[in-house]
């Protein structure tokens, strides 16, 4: 994962209410201010690849179409 220590932190659960979206996973203390972010954030214990890359000989997987996106640009340069 990519994040820094500091973003990562600002994501955890604290004794603040600010993050109430708490990551059930067990052994996971991550906890996020919005419901989507949460959402996202399950990716990373599921697994889930629902976008794959049919470029010709690529087959890459990605959890989000953002990140899918983002990789096909890199066929076209």
């Amino acid at each position: 994962n990519s994040t820094t220590v500091s973003q990562r932190n600002s994501n955890l659960t604290s004794s603040s209410a600010k993050n109430r979206h708490a990551c059930d996973w067990p052994g996971c203390t991550w906890s996020f201010k919005r419901l989507e972010h949460l959402k996202r954030h399950m990716i990373t214990h599921t697994g889930e690849r629902k976008y794959t890359c049919s470029y010709p000989g690529c087959g890459k997987r990605f959890g989000r179409s953002d990140n899918f996106a983002a990789h096909y640009r890199t066929h076209n340069k």
